[in-house]
């Protein structure tokens, strides 16, 4: 299970941070962007301290910062100590530097994310396994961010009621689009797998895990998909627009636990019976 905790919790922490590009400069205060640099600096820690067991490391201050075997480890460390400087740059109102740092981060973290499939590759055999995978963990690390930033970006429309709905909109637009990438995957991976001959038969646990991908991740989370977009119509702003953004922030709420029990279900699947979900 720490594998699949270091892996979404590393794509959660770059995807989430990346997305923070999404918010234009000066829209809304230092406070949100402290927030959301608190809660990705904490999710690429996790990630940290996770990877360190997988290594066969003792989880200490002195491994944390000082071992740095694999590539991944490297990434990993790195991207912690960017979000750390960003976070840093913030408290000392570095506008520029803040943003270099973003840009940075959003970067180094995708070619991270890329890395991290690479010990991966050999729990599957579908062709094109060395494109897929790492593919399907970027259109995770997106589709974990958009909601999660999306939903804490949408609680700032509370503070500051005249935000333009365009920008909540734009990460439920990502969130669909990625999630959509991620169910092309899942009907691309079924396609190979009924061509197997070595597959591994699914036990009654994984179908439920699989059930649980299938209802809950993508359908729970398409579903959640148009009931934001439906509060975010023109006429539902026209007609109480706070309302309509908190509806919306609310169902972002829901959306994300859907996407995260879906995408805890999916890396599960791929480590026990080589599913790229």
């Amino acid at each position: 299970m720490v594998h699949v905790f270091y892996l979404v919790f590393s794509q959660l922490a770059i995807g989430g941070f990346a997305l923070l590009l999404l918010v234009p400069k000066g829209l809304v205060g230092r406070g949100f962007y402290r927030l959301m640099g608190g809660i990705y600096l904490l999710s690429i820690t996790l990630t940290r301290l996770a990877h360190l067991p997988i290594n066969g490391h003792a989880i200490n201050f002195r491994n944390f910062f000082f071992e740095w075997g694999g590539q991944d480890s490297i990434f990993t460390l790195l991207s912690f100590l960017l979000i750390l400087g960003y976070m840093v740059s913030l408290w000392l109102k570095s506008h520029i530097v803040h943003r270099y740092l973003l840009f940075a981060g959003a970067a180094l973290g995708a070619i991270g994310i890329v890395y991290s499939a690479q010990p991966y590759l050999g729990r599957i055999n579908l062709p094109a396994e060395q494109f897929l995978l790492p593919f399907q963990f970027l259109v995770s690390a997106v589709l974990l961010g958009a909601v999660n930033s999306g939903m804490w970006f949408g609680h700032w429309y509370l503070i500051t009621p005249r935000l333009p709905i365009i920008y909540l909109k734009r990460f439920n637009q990502i969130f669909l689009f990625s999630l959509l990438l991620s169910i092309l995957l899942f009907a691309l991976n079924l396609f190979f797998r009924s061509q197997a001959t070595d597959a591994v038969p699914l036990n009654i646990f994984y179908w439920i895990v699989l059930g649980m991908r299938l209802v809950i991740g993508f359908g729970g989370s398409l579903l959640m998909y148009f009931v934001i977009w439906d509060c975010l119509r023109d006429k539902s702003i026209e007609r109480d627009a706070v309302g309509a953004t908190r509806a919306a922030t609310g169902f972002l709420y829901i959306a994300m636990i859907s996407v995260f029990m879906g995408e805890f279900s999916g890396r599960l699947l791929l480590l026990e019976v080589g599913f790229i979900l």
